[in-house]
């Protein structure tokens, strides 16, 4: 595989409760990106699974990350605590919060930055990118293409329509931390409403660059 070297670092946080029959695809998918240099913190929230192990078997294995971290709660405190705690570590000029069940296309980092870059030339405001999304089963059999819209601020009011591992300016998502522990449904759409009230501004790339899992547990 051929892997495209950029100045930037590129932080991926990845919280993780349960997860553990899935998180080493989504592992093996950070570790395969053919952007460098990234970094991947993994924020284990108290889980009871056998999350510890896989997480430390998929980085036993060969890997050009130029960090990788994992952090272990004692207890289950919540996604955005664990988000937060992650954030917190995160050195890279961009970041990705990727969930433990979802997993990235190789080119999506580099097809992210990009696209981000591009669109600051433009408009400084613009402080993340994100895509459409492969939707897939538990057992990751495709279903159909998932599609988000183009970006509105407006939108944001009544419903969550940017997905998690868009990629954002660091800046961006330090500039609103830390985010309120007390959610526990919606987290997703309170860390990117807190950013656009920031007055950060989005950009969507139409591309199915990334696969979401549908099981009982997200749905």
């Amino acid at each position: 595989m051929t892997v495209l070297a950029f100045p930037r670092l590129v932080s991926v946080i990845m919280p993780n409760y349960n997860y553990g029959r899935f998180i080493a695809q989504a592992i093996d998918s950070v570790i395969q990106q053919d952007y460098r240099p990234i970094e991947l913190i993994v924020v284990d929230d108290g889980s009871s699974d056998d999350s510890l192990e896989r997480i430390a078997a998929a980085l036993e294995r060969p890997h050009e990350l130029s960090r990788a971290e994992v952090i272990s709660f004692p207890e289950n405190r919540g996604k955005i605590a664990a988000m937060n705690r992650g954030i917190e570590l995160a050195s890279g000029e961009y970041s990705i919060i990727l969930d433990a069940d979802d997993f990235l296309s190789k080119s999506y980092v580099s097809r992210c930055v990009a696209e981000l870059e591009q669109a600051r030339e433009e408009d400084e405001t613009i402080g993340f990118v994100y895509t459409d999304c492969n939707l897939i089963s538990e057992h990751g059999d495709y279903l159909e293409r998932g599609r988000s819209t183009a970006f509105d601020p407006a939108l944001i009011e009544r419903f969550s329509f940017i997905p998690e591992p868009a990629v954002v300016l660091t800046e961006a998502l330090k500039s609103c931390w830390p985010y309120d522990e007390s959610i526990r449904r919606g987290t997703k759409h309170h860390k990117w409403r807190r950013i656009i009230e920031a007055g950060w501004n989005g950009r969507h790339l139409p591309e199915p660059l990334f696969y979401y899992r549908m099981h009982g547990q997200n749905l």
